[in-house]
């Protein structure tokens, strides 16, 4: 069967644009401040998208002066909702794009709902708004744009790389380059080319405080080859007990060490030498010391 070409003579469709661009960067916005979202001031659960200039999928679309994007309102807990530019190609004259707010979850991450069709229907990520309940302003906003240019492309926050994953893809964000690759078994994900993986808060196990002045993390260094380990935790039971290779934390996969590893640590600041171990379980700690705050940062080799 014969190839079908597109942008030889003939027709070309909106469509067709949007989705044949090899190489170039599938989003971005132009200025620092441009579609910057904030607050807005005296509006209820709203928040204003600064003028300015943005661009996905072949479309370029302006503001000549800051819009208003009006979010839901919340009776209980906490959400995130993403605000978005929205472009449809539909009916065939398409457009104009709009400022849309898409409800997600407790969690910040982009929802499921979002749209995600070149030459249908597409949503371009700007920020992530959390709304707490008994609040009409935001408690907190995160920066989601990115700016691409000269073959280069930088974002304000690592939640940015849920939505450029795509072959080929490199980006900086906060002085680590991530680029998007094959991994093991021509499966594709992002690697940070600087070496060092985002923190991952690991859950404490049983008599470990699991609030926010207790937590123990996990991160990988030098492109998987080191296990970095952080924990300051607090121990919600009586001080002086003794207990050899007590888990504070368990490791998941792919965060798992080739072999025992010996961290240092303090216990309430004033006792050094304490032993903390980092193996195929976890995060140990062992013989437990008097006091009941414990305190690590080391690293071991990967498997």
């Amino acid at each position: 069967m014969a190839l079908t070409s597109v942008f030889y003579d003939g027709v070309v469709t909106e469509t067709d644009r949007a989705k044949n661009r090899a190489g170039v960067p599938d989003y971005g916005v132009y200025g620092t401040e441009d579609f910057k979202v904030k607050p807005h001031p005296s509006i209820p659960y709203a928040v204003i998208v600064t003028k300015g200039k943005a661009h996905g999928w072949g479309v370029t679309d302006e503001a000549a002066m800051d819009q208003v994007v009006q979010c839901g309102t919340i009776v209980s807990g906490v959400r995130y909702d993403l605000i978005s530019v929205r472009r449809n190609w539909q009916p065939a004259a398409g457009g104009p794009s709009t400022l849309v707010a898409t409800p997600g979850s407790a969690d910040p991450e982009i929802p499921a709902a979002r749209k995600t069709g070149p030459g249908v229907e597409d949503d371009q990520p700007i920020a992530l708004v959390k709304w707490k309940a008994g609040l009409s302003a935001p408690e907190k906003i995160i920066d989601m744009r990115c700016w691409a240019g000269n073959g280069g492309m930088i974002a304000k926050d690592e939640l940015a790389l849920g939505y450029l994953a795509s072959l080929g893809a490199s980006v900086k964000i906060n002085g680590n380059r991530w680029s998007y690759e094959l991994l093991a078994n021509d499966m594709p994900g992002w690697v940070n080319e600087d070496g060092a993986g985002p923190w991952i808060q690991l859950p404490l196990e049983a008599g470990w405080l699991n609030n926010g002045a207790s937590r123990a993390s996990a991160r990988i260094l030098s492109r998987g080859q080191l296990l970095q380990v952080s924990a300051d935790v607090r121990y919600s039971g009586a001080t002086g007990s003794v207990v050899e290779r007590w888990i504070i934390a368990k490791l998941p996969a792919g965060l798992q060490p080739v072999d025992t590893t010996f961290v240092p640590g303090t216990t309430n600041g004033y006792r050094s030498g304490t032993f903390y171990v980092v193996n195929g379980a976890g995060i140990s700690v062992g013989p437990y010391p008097q006091g009941n705050i414990c305190q690590l940062n080391g690293i071991a080799a990967m498997k």
